[in-house]
């Protein structure tokens, strides 16, 4: 079964860490949490300390999602801190390759996120070095989007190669599409406002029951 990702974007800034603790213990699989420059997307979010705070609370590992405009650059001040994954969107990297290297020699699990204007072949070449695939549902940082159902035939492509990285799905998942994306190939599913709209505990179960 696939995995629920909770994205504390879209939770109560106020509250994180007792989201958090609710998502965990209603039986969310891991956090994420999308790092913003104000630059790349319009939105500025979160940043390496409130990382170490999470970790303090919770065991489940934290996947850092890069939405900026240098990654390369933003990239190692996550290098010692606590997460367990680091993934840049890939056309916003000058340098995906060595950036991807760096990432697994900081003893992290490295991988890019594929915005929705963008197809599988676009990754062809850097296969060998993920550790961890996004697919955007759709477009990075803006919210009130429509879910792209291209992300469907994104993954019936990536499912028929057999990758050897996990692969998510982040923007628009819910109850009512989360069994669909499992069957395409979906391995995490990164929920925001599915997780976070309401109780946090009855949309955690929906979203499993769904699955």
């Amino acid at each position: 079964m696939p995995e629920i990702s909770a994205s504390i974007l879209s939770c109560d800034h106020a509250f994180i860490g007792d989201a958090v603790r609710r998502a965990e213990a209603a039986g969310a699989g891991s956090i994420h949490v999308d790092v913003m420059d104000g630059h790349y997307v319009g939105n500025l979010t979160f940043g390496p300390k409130l990382i170490q705070d999470l970790r303090r609370i919770t065991a489940l590992p934290i996947h850092v999602h890069l939405e900026v405009g240098e990654p390369d650059a933003v990239a190692p001040l996550f290098y010692d801190v606590p997460c367990d994954s680091i993934v840049f969107q890939m056309d916003a990297a000058s340098n995906p390759i060595h950036l991807l290297r760096e990432i697994r020699s900081s003893g992290k699990r490295a991988g890019v996120g594929l915005g929705p204007a963008y197809g599988t072949e676009t990754i062809r070449y850097i296969t060998g070095y993920l550790d961890e695939l996004i697919v955007m549902s759709v477009e990075p940082g803006y919210a009130g989007q429509a879910f792209e159902p291209s992300v469907y035939q994104k993954l019936e492509e990536l499912k028929q190669t057999r990758p050897g990285y996990s692969i998510s799905v982040d923007g628009g998942v819910n109850p009512g599409n989360a069994a669909r994306l499992r069957d395409a190939g979906a391995e995490i599913l990164i929920c925001g406002s599915s997780v976070f709209d309401g109780n946090i505990e009855e949309n955690v179960t929906r979203l499993l029951k769904a699955l």
